[in-house]
């Protein structure tokens, strides 16, 4: 009988549990002030405002003063099974993401003035990033990034934003222009 009323019990604040998850927050009100008042965790992922879109990181090169194609950059690999305990391997794939996320906000506060956005870090190490780390064309000189944001709006079709563009900067060198370090641009 005291196996049945602790299995029963268990079951109950399970499913209530997954029902208080659900993000449209219908059995809140049953669940905490109404009726049942069954104590549960809110673990709803990402908080009031969950992830909606994707961010993208894409580069081109410049020869001879032309515009290759964009490539993107693959930022999350494919993770081992092991990975949900043990995922060394994800500090270059956080560092990129946390650097878009810097790039982002500086590009947001400036608007539409970009020489202000190339002395932040998150810029700064994009730049880096694709200048050191990434395959380059035969003979490029000058490469580019730009950061997109793309948004599902179906299972077969996305929403895609562009949302900044990064200045030429040299495959070798600083990738910061020099007007950008001037006190004049201050």
């Amino acid at each position: 009988m005291k196996t049945a009323a602790v299995t029963t019990s268990l079951a109950v604040w399970l499913v209530a549990t997954a029902a208080a998850q659900i993000p449209e927050q219908r059995f809140d009100g049953l669940l905490r002030r109404g009726k049942l008042r069954i104590p549960t965790p809110n673990w709803r992922f990402f908080g009031p405002n969950p992830g909606v879109k994707d961010n993208h990181l894409l580069y081109r090169d410049l020869t001879d003063g032309k515009p290759g194609e964009w490539a993107e950059v693959q930022v999350v690999q494919d993770r081992p099974w092991y990975g949900l305990a043990w995922n060394a391997r994800n500090r270059c794939p956080k560092a990129l993401f946390d650097a878009t996320q810097h790039a982002l906000a500086h590009a947001v506060a400036f608007g539409s003035a970009v020489l202000p956005v190339t002395t932040a870090t998150g810029y700064r190490l994009l730049a880096r990033y694709i200048q050191l780390h990434v395959p380059h064309a035969d003979g490029a000189s000058h490469s580019q990034f730009m950061l997109l944001h793309s948004y599902p709006t179906s299972p077969d079709d996305r929403h895609i934003e562009p949302v900044f563009v990064s200045l030429e900067f040299p495959l070798d060198g600083d990738v910061t222009p020099a007007e950008a370090l001037s006190p004049a641009a201050a």
